[in-house]
């Protein structure tokens, strides 16, 4: 008989059906706790986290603001794009076939596609596991084993310990195995060699040669499972994932030519004071980089009046000229008086016009407010 999956074969999501439902302030940061835990931020020394990179991994007939949520029919592991919301095939010229496999105590971790973008590289991986391995890890047949720690080296250069994120097709494969999008942050480097990170908000399209092709590894270092409830002594995150060390090691090779050559940096140069409710301070927006893949946005708040620590948050979300949000993430650090913020948002191939509009909010008090008096447009995608 033949598998219910491959029925599925040659099938379309028809987007137009879909209702868009309007989250509020308070819905979209109470989101972003619940899914927090799939977000494996980047870990900076002496100064604490202070935002997560969102992404909403259900499966779901709704279109919700700030995401698209999307039923897989296709192998993500192998279409970059397909989990984006991108037209199949319209990273042709960005990404690059692989198809390589690495191994360590029977665990395979193949990667089908590797895609460099402004600030970021994102690997389309499958991940299986023999039926050893997963009966002495307690693991059924449903049950996925996910990326863990990744540590990326560009010629001389190596990333880690960066901002990551994973999404995780909703269909599993007919031979049990998994397919993923991993996405690592390129913004805190190993310029030397000498194993620590000497180099944050690095941008590495700014320091690639386009006319050179540079040798690149992608190294797992971990992978996770989620443990049977038999083996969690607790309810919490830790107890209730299990980890695996090895070494999941790929080879290939690099050219950013083409995303340097289509990736524009727009001036900004924004300060906007802000007052509210006793948050003031001034919030700082220098540039946004469009690549064709995502929009980009490093921004600052540097408090005037006591600590920010807690539930203040002061950010900037960015629509499109429907008034479509297009927030996807962010992920920073911050002291008691300064937030600093790395804000990524949806580049689709329609966004003509970006509006910018900050925020405050506080979530200890449930209150958040747009700051529409200081909004402000830029016109982007215009060739």
């Amino acid at each position: 008989m033949k598998n219910e999956y491959d029925f599925l074969n040659g099938s379309s999501v028809d987007f137009d059906e879909y209702e868009e439902i309007e989250l509020t302030a308070s819905e979209k940061k109470r989101m972003k706790k619940r899914l927090k835990r799939e977000i494996k931020p980047a870990r900076k020394k002496a100064r604490p986290l202070i935002a997560a990179a969102v992404l909403l991994l259900a499966v779901t007939p709704v279109m919700m603001q700030n995401e698209t949520v999307w039923a897989s029919v296709a192998r993500i592991g192998q279409q970059i794009e397909l989990l984006m919301n991108k037209p199949e095939g319209s990273f042709s010229g960005y990404k690059k076939t692989v198809n390589e496999t690495a191994t360590d105590q029977g665990i395979e971790v193949k990667v089908n596609e590797m895609m460099l973008d402004d600030g970021q590289v994102l690997l389309g991986l499958t991940i299986s596991a023999d039926e050893f391995r997963r009966t002495a890890l307690g693991l059924n047949r449903n049950t996925p084993i996910r990326p863990g720690e990744l540590r990326v080296k560009i010629g001389n250069m190596s990333f880690f310990d960066s901002a990551s994120s994973i999404r995780e097709e909703p269909i599993k494969n007919k031979d049990g195995s998994w397919d993923y999008l991993y996405t690592l942050k390129l913004t805190q480097a190993d310029t030397n060699g000498d194993g620590k990170i000497d180099v944050e908000g690095y941008s590495v399209l700014d320091h690639i040669d386009p006319n050179k092709n540079y040798q690149i590894s992608a190294q797992f270092t971990s992978l996770e499972f989620e443990k049977n409830p038999g083996q969690t002594k607790s309810g919490n995150y830790r107890d209730s994932y299990g980890e695996i060390k090895g070494n999941w090691t790929v080879h290939t090779s690099v050219n950013g030519s083409k995303i340097i050559a289509d990736t524009k940096v727009y001036p900004l140069n924004k300060e906007i004071p802000i007052s509210e409710k006793g948050i003031e301070g001034v919030l700082s927006i220098k540039e946004v980089r469009v690549s064709p893949v995502s929009i980009k946005m490093h921004y600052t708040f540097t408090s005037s009046n006591g600590s920010i620590r807690g539930g203040t948050d002061v950010g900037v979300d960015i629509k499109d000229q429907n008034g479509r949000n297009l927030s996807e993430s962010g992920s920073g650090g911050g002291t008691d008086t300064v937030i600093e913020m790395d804000g990524e948002y949806r580049n689709d191939k329609d966004v003509t016009m970006l509006r910018f509009i900050p925020y405050v909010s506080d979530h200890e008090k449930d209150w958040s407010k747009d700051l529409t008096s200081d909004a402000f447009n830029l016109k982007v995608n215009d060739n």
